[in-house]
């Protein structure tokens, strides 16, 4: 896919992967909708993308709420009439012992990382159809295959994303519009039980962590050469083994 004039929304844009993602996309001379909660977040990603040539456009959102997100697509359609590519990057982890999870915790988990998945892409749809050929790329992970102790309603929510992903691949497989998650390890970010501080310790003592912005690079690159499948997996060296083990 030729990148440059393409109309990308990345939702999550405020956060680590959703960030670097955007920077990589608009390198490539795709106009980036970033999405997101955050505003001096993606406002000032939004400054950093145009002081080197790029364009992008923000929108607040609340990718949990149906009116919100029919408000970013009317935004969008008025705009740009219709999108090419859309980064599903929003995503939160709640890693609790059984015993410990509120009703709350569970639902939220769920409301943020699948249904707003479910809502935007649905939304989206329309405007997705408009583009000769479309992406939907939802960033998945390695405890959507592989459960850990600790982390249910995480482990449950990125199964139940990457279900949700694999069947609408197969769904839309015989159109122009291709589906896919990305099953990833590690990310050195924030995100997780760990702070990054904690996690650049980790990799000193040998822990293994993708790159964020090697990652959006990568993930740009088979983008950008179609070589994205229905399921793309990025792991660290040995994060499946670690992953089974419970020491991710």
């Amino acid at each position: 896919m030729e990148l440059q004039g393409k109309i990308a929304v990345v939702a999550g844009a405020s956060g680590g992967i959703g960030r670097e993602l955007s920077r990589a996309l608009a390198k490539q001379g795709a106009h980036v909708f970033l999405v997101g909660r955050r505003e001096e977040v993606l406002e000032a990603l939004k400054r950093d993308i145009e002081e080197k040539g790029g364009k992008a456009n923000v929108y607040l959102a609340d990718l949990a709420n149906e009116e919100s997100v029919s408000g970013l697509t009317k935004s969008i359609e008025q705009k740009f009439g219709r999108v090419d590519i859309l980064f599903n990057a929003q995503g939160i982890g709640i890693y609790k012992k059984f015993p410990d999870i509120t009703f709350e915790d569970w639902k939220r988990q769920m409301v943020v990382n699948v249904d707003s998945v479910f809502l935007l892409s649905q939304k989206l749809l329309p405007l997705l159809e408009k583009s000769d050929k479309a992406y939907v790329i939802s960033m998945g992970s390695g405890m959507g295959k592989v459960a850990v102790p600790g982390r249910s309603p995480y482990c449950a929510s990125k199964f139940a994303l990457r279900g949700l992903m694999l069947s609408l691949a197969k769904e839309y497989r015989k159109t122009h519009i291709r589906f896919v998650i990305l099953t990833l390890g590690s990310v050195l970010t924030a995100f997780g039980p760990l702070s990054l501080e904690e996690k650049i310790e980790k990799q000193k003592e040998g822990k293994r962590y993708l790159d964020p912005v090697w990652l959006a690079e990568h993930i740009v690159t088979k983008l950008k050469h179609d070589t994205l499948f229905p399921e793309t997996s990025i792991y660290p060296k040995h994060y499946l083994e670690e992953s089974r083990r419970g020491k991710t």
